[in-house]
C-alpha cells in the first residue's frame, strides 16, 4: 500500500505513512457507505481521511479540490466552506466547545444527519487521493461514477458520466442498491484490474494475525 507514496520528495517514510493512515480511512469509511453500515462511523473515518489527503497536497503542491476551489471562486472563504463540510464531523468527535469548557449542545444539528451528508465528504476525500496518488481502488472509481450521475448539475452542462443512467431521478435507496450492484459487478474485471490507474488490494485493511511472531 506504501508504495505509490515514496515519490514524494518531501516526508519520506513520514508521508508515506500517512497517505497509508489516510486510505485506510477512505477505504473503511467507502466499504461501510456502499454496503449501507453505520453512516456516522462513515462520515467521522471520510472526513479524518479526507484532511490528511489535503494537507499532504498541499505540503507537495500538489493541485486539490480545495485549491481549484480557490483559483475557480478566489472571493470565496474556504475557511467557511471547511467549516460547513466538517459540522457533522465536529459533533461527532467533540465533546466541548472550541473554549474547552463549554458543553455543545449538537442535538439539532445531529438531528438533521442522514446517510447523504456522507456524499461529498467521501467524493472530495477520494478526488484527493486520485490527485495525491494517481490511482484509485476499483470501488472508489465506481463511486465518483456514481456521484457525478446523482449529481449531474455539478457537472459542466449539467450532464453526468451515464455510468449510471436516470440514477439522479431514483430514491436514495434505488441509488445505493445501484451502487453496490455496480461494485459486484465490476469489482473482478481483469481489464480495470490490471489498469495502472487502479489500485489493487482490499478496500478496507485486514488484520493479518498469521503474520505476528509469537512470543
Amino acid at each position: 500500500m506504501l508504495s505509490h507514496a515514496k515519490g514524494f520528495e518531501r516526508g519520506g517514510a513520514e508521508m508515506s505513512v500517512k497517505v497509508m493512515v489516510a486510505r485506510a480511512q477512505l477505504g473503511t469509511a467507502l466499504d461501510l457507505f456502499i454496503r449501507d453500515r453505520d453512516p456516522i462511523a462513515v462520515h467521522a473515518l471520510a472526513c479524518g481521511g479526507s484532511e490528511i489527503v489535503e494537507g499532504l497536497a498541499k505540503h507537495g503542491d500538489i493541485p486539490s479540490v480545495s485549491t481549484h476551489i480557490l483559483k475557480t471562486l478566489p472571493s470565496i472563504d474556504y475557511r467557511k466552506v471547511k467549516d460547513l463540510r466538517n459540522q457533522f464531523w465536529n459533533a461527532f468527535k467533540h465533546f466541548h466547545a472550541p473554549d474547552r469548557k463549554t458543553v455543545r449542545d449538537d442535538d439539532a444539528l445531529i438531528a438533521d444527519f442522514t446517510d447523504a451528508a456522507n456524499d461529498a465528504v467521501l467524493f472530495m476525500g477520494w478526488l484527493d487521493y486520485l490527485m495525491l496518488t494517481k490511482r484509485l481502488p476499483l470501488e472508489a472509481q465506481i463511486f465518483l461514477a456514481w456521484w457525478y450521475d446523482t449529481n449531474p448539475q455539478r457537472m459542466v452542462g449539467g450532464e453526468g458520466v451515464h455510468i449510471f443512467p436516470g440514477i439522479d431521478k431514483q430514491p436514495r435507496w434505488e441509488q445505493k442498491r445501484r451502487l453496490r450492484r455496480a461494485v459486484e459487478k465490476w469489482r473482478n474485471n481483469r481489464k480495470l484490474l490490471e489498469d495502472p490507474r487502479t489500485e489493487r488490494g482490499p478496500l478496507s485493511p485486514r488484520v493479518d494475525n498469521h503474520s505476528e511472531k509469537s512470543g
